[in-house]
């Protein structure tokens, strides 16, 4: 008899930052994290992240509760290919919560990836910020001096003050580390067009998302500025699933195209979605910069077989506290993923950042609700 799920229980969480996170869109000062635990008929368990950023992602936060809410009630019971299918056949209307439960899935099933075999090093980038020259070098000396070897710079802002920005940015780094350069969407296609004109290339690893997700004659007129200057261009916000993909291969829209866990439901699913990216002559980029410990986590086990340059996945670092009773462990540039790790939740950082919470069982169907 197949194995069904016994207990469901789901958290939402306000998890403050050390530092708002400036965005085009406004700055994030906490995250709004839904984290789902599972637990099956033998005796198995897992735990799942969905961050919802209101300005990225469509899925709002009230209505993401609200449903993982209703799917903890709904799959409480069911058996895990009945509870797959259901959540699987969610991914494309609301990716992020779909998330939450299929990876706590993927774990409950103990996915190979997350259980490395040996101790692992995976690099990730770091985050450049600073009002003036002398806070860009302060956070630059710092950035080095914890051995990251490729910086993210925010721009999308205002066209003139961003180039006159990440033109000190490139004096401060000098040559000493790969820069992205992250628009979140903040350019209409003629502010691209103009940012890429007088932009200088050197030492720009990538431009990421400069227009709109959904306007693909944005991005096309980007992808040709682009083409005459040598600047290699990103898709982040554009890319939810295989079509997207497709797209902007066929499309000719951009080298380099950035996947996130959150937006493809489970570790298989992001797998054949880098796999996909590779096929069609472009590079995939993997992690989330608005994530906690958890999707942080997973999403290093599969960078570490499956991508070969720096990771995104540095959210958790952003965070005051750790949702882990034993945090990931960062080290010169890079998550160090021991073989020995089997993280576990902090209870005592769930009970302080809790904001709703909720409790299924088979046994009773029925729902145990606390607030705080």
């Amino acid at each position: 008899m197949s194995e069904r799920i016994d207990r469901i229980e789901v958290h939402y969480l306000q998890i403050p930052l050390t530092k708002p996170y400036r965005l085009s869109f406004g700055p994030v000062e906490h995250y709004d994290t839904i984290v789902v635990e599972l637990s099956d008929s033998a005796g198995r368990y897992g735990f799942g992240e969905a961050t919802l950023l209101t300005g990225y992602t469509d899925e709002t936060i009230a209505e993401s509760w609200a449903l993982a809410k209703e799917l903890a009630r709904e799959l409480a019971g069911l058996p895990l290919a009945a509870c797959t299918e259901r959540l699987e056949a969610l991914v494309a209307r609301a990716p992020f919560a779909a998330t939450a439960f299929l990876t706590a899935q993927d774990m409950l099933s103990q996915h190979p990836l997350l259980s490395p075999a040996e101790p692992v090093r995976v690099p990730i980038l770091g985050l450049l910020q600073g009002k003036d020259e002398a806070e860009l070098r302060d956070d630059f000396a710092r950035l080095t001096e914890n051995g990251y070897k490729t910086v993210k710079v925010k721009v999308g802002f205002d066209v003139p003050a961003d180039l006159a920005n990440l033109s000190l940015m490139q004096q401060v780094v000098d040559g000493r580390a790969a820069i992205r350069v992250d628009a979140n969407q903040g350019y209409s296609a003629a502010q691209a067009e103009a940012f890429i004109r007088d932009v200088d290339p050197r030492g720009i690893e990538l431009f990421e998302q400069p227009c709109a997700a959904g306007d693909w004659d944005a991005q096309r007129r980007a992808a040709a500025a682009a083409a005459t200057t040598g600047l290699a261009l990103m898709l982040d916000e554009s890319i939810y699933g295989l079509a997207d993909i497709e797209r902007a291969a066929k499309e000719r829209a951009c080298i380099y195209l950035k996947v996130k866990l959150m937006k493809f439901g489970s570790i298989a699913a992001l797998t054949s979605a880098i796999e996909r990216i590779r096929a069609l002559g472009m590079r995939p980029v993997l992690g989330n910069g608005v994530a906690s410990d958890v999707s942080c986590w997973m999403e290093a086990c599969v960078a570490a077989r499956h991508i070969d340059n720096a990771g995104e996945m540095n959210g958790y670092l952003k965070a005051r506290s750790s949702l882990f009773e034993q945090p990931l462990r960062f080290e010169q540039g890079h998550i160090v993923l021991d073989a020995a790790l089997h993280p576990a939740l902090n209870r005592d950082a769930l009970a302080a950042h809790r904001c709703d919470h909720a409790a299924y069982r088979k046994e009773l169907h029925a729902c145990a609700p606390t607030l705080s």
